[in-house]
């Protein structure tokens, strides 16, 4: 479980002027001592929906109840998803303490503390031999911490792990800390409400991404397409068939959209993709959702599926208002191909020249094709075709073309999504 990182955009500042946003800058202007508790609050309900600004409203708290640092905490059982958002806390102790320390005397004390309840750490172990230990050592002792605070939240102090808001008291302060717990108390409830708001616009924003990663996870090119018929978002392997411009391509008019080079297979795609959008709205309607492109380099035909996104499946992309409605899958066959003929290469050690027409004969074309794909005479074709028979053995082309297709293809590296802005997105 993780906290998301939102874009910053403008924020006003609360009454002290105590922590103020623009334009993806944060400005603390006064230290959480000079505010007060609804300064404070305001700045934790801002943290709530900016993220980032939770290691400087922690430092605020830290300020006004009078500690020395403070973190917002989660461990989980298995130490998978565990996190630790600090305020004024050295970074490299905070790494060793997730590595070795998390089941330190405090944590499994705080661990059969009540969600909502403050707990005063040394009340709950044997203090003395603690500062004896290790960990005290190596995390305490460095940050001047002697005592902490520490107020479990209820979602995350779940299923065996333990989680929430801890506040570090050093050993002059923690003459006062029933004073810092009371003032610790008087926040409790915002700093529920504020965690769970995180979460839930992390939530959000984390489905935000959902189209990206679905999308992206097809291996052929894929592309999603919005309620009026225009391209919204393609994969990379789209991205890069599309550039080919090779019988399909991508429409710069008025709205980004799929169109072929041949006139009547163009009109055959609008068409499917309007039946599609039809049937995406939940009317009955007849529908062919595959057809052929053919391709002006000679190549295969692009194989085209069409899938409309009914509405009761795709209530994940009304919800985060993506418009995704039809979903059009390409396959390019020779691409497969050519990718069992590179492995081919690298295991029989063909040439470049001789890998490409080992590649459109396993696509299914013979040699005059073949010529005329690659610009070629017959006898250079026919040269290439002896010696590849010659380094894998085989003795005809059906033979080859069996051979490459008994081929498995090696794992492709997910790739980045794109809109069709031409901007990258970055991989979650």
């Amino acid at each position: 479980m993780t906290l998301a990182i939102l874009p910053l955009t403008h924020l006003g500042s609360n009454r002290n002027g105590a922590i103020v946003a623009f334009g993806g800058t944060i400005i603390v202007k006064t230290s959480g001592a000079d505010m007060d508790h609804v300064d404070i609050v305001d700045a934790v309900y801002q943290a709530a929906v900016r993220s980032e600004l939770w290691p400087d409203t922690l430092c605020a708290i830290v300020d006004y109840v009078g500690a020395v640092a403070g973190n917002i905490v989660y461990q989980a059982p298995d130490g998978h998803g565990s996190f630790l958002i600090p305020g004024r806390m050295r970074e490299d102790l905070n790494a060793l303490y997730l590595q070795h320390y998390t089941g330190n005397p405090y944590a499994r004390a705080f661990e059969k503390v009540k969600p909502g309840e403050i707990a005063v750490g040394n009340r709950l172990i044997d203090a003395k031999a603690v500062r004896h230990s290790a960990f005290y050592a190596d995390i305490c002792e460095p940050q001047n911490i002697f005592n902490q605070l520490f107020l479990p939240h209820a979602s995350l102090h779940e299923r065996g792990g333990i989680g929430g808001v801890a506040l570090f008291l050093s050993r002059q302060q923690d003459e006062q800390a029933g004073k810092a717990a009371a003032r610790l108390e008087q926040l409790s409830p915002h700093m529920a409400r504020a965690i769970d708001l995180s979460f839930q616009v992390n939530r959000i924003a984390r489905a935000r991404e959902l189209p990206q990663r679905l999308i992206d996870a097809i291996a052929d090119a894929a592309v999603l397409i919005d309620s009026r018929g225009a391209v919204l978002l393609l994969n990379a392997a789209a991205e890069t068939l599309l550039k080919q411009a090779d019988g399909i391509f991508l429409s710069r008019s008025e709205r980004p959209s799929l169109a072929a080079h041949i006139s009547k297979t163009s009109t055959r795609l609008v068409n499917a993709i309007r039946q599609a959008l039809l049937i995406a709205d939940g009317e009955d309607t007849p529908f062919d959702g595959a057809l052929s492109i053919s391709r002006p380099s000679g190549l295969p035909p692009y194989l085209v599926m069409i899938t409309p996104l009914a509405p009761t499946a795709v209530s994940i992309w009304d919800a985060v208002d993506s418009g995704a409605r039809v979903l059009i899958h390409i396959v390019d066959p020779e691409a497969k191909t050519r990718r069992q003929a590179q492995q081919l290469q690298h295991i029989f050690g063909l040439t470049e020249a001789e890998t490409r027409v080992a590649a459109l004969i396993g696509s299914g074309m013979n040699l005059p094709e073949i010529a005329r794909v690659l610009g070629i005479s017959s006898n250079t074709v026919k040269t290439h075709t002896g010696r590849c028979f010659g380094k894998t053995g085989v003795r005809s082309q059906a033979a080859l073309a069996r051979l490459i297709a008994s081929i498995p293809i090696a794992g492709n590296r997910p790739a980045t999504p794109s809109r069709t802005n031409g901007k990258s997105r970055p991989q979650p």
